[in-house]
């Protein structure tokens, strides 16, 4: 990527930035960095980007029958997105990071829903690994630095 800035996209936000639903006008901390994210959207500096996973989580949620013209549309637009391979290296840090949370999880006792954050533990990685910034609106996200911060410590 030639550009200065480079965002990662979770499914949440491509919600957010191409329906504009499921935003909780509530939430100051998530209205400011929707208002961030759309100052930067017309920036060459910055660029939006997206993985084939993200892709998958986004549009999986469109009915078959009834949301097809939507599913057409939305895909259009996530197709102006760059994009980012998952490499070994992502998903080596994936599985890594999975498998260290179940670890803790299991040694403290404490029950955990791990399925639920296997796709944000991939897109966690592709952050980490290509060194940009992950958008997302998932409050386990902090834990999950919290998780790399240990694992890089090992």
């Amino acid at each position: 990527m030639d550009t200065e800035i480079a965002k990662l996209l979770d499914s949440n936000f491509l919600t957010y930035l191409l329906e504009g639903k499921n935003i909780d006008e509530n939430d100051s901390d998530l209205i400011q960095r929707l208002t961030d994210l759309l100052a930067l959207v017309n920036d060459d500096n910055v660029e939006l980007v997206i993985t084939p996973l993200l892709r998958y989580e986004f549009l999986r949620k469109f009915g078959w029958q009834h949301e097809n013209e939507d599913f057409n549309k939305f895909r259009a637009a996530v197709e102006e997105f760059t994009w980012l391979d998952i490499s070994k290296d992502v998903t080596d840090l994936a599985t890594n990071l999975y498998r260290l949370d179940k670890y803790e999880a299991d040694s403290k006792g404490i029950p955990k829903n791990l399925e639920k954050r296997k796709f944000d533990v991939f897109h966690f990685a592709t952050a980490k690994i290509n060194g940009i910034e992950l958008l997302s609106n998932d409050k386990h996200i902090d834990q999950m630095e919290g998780l790399y911060e240990r694992y890089q410590a090992l």
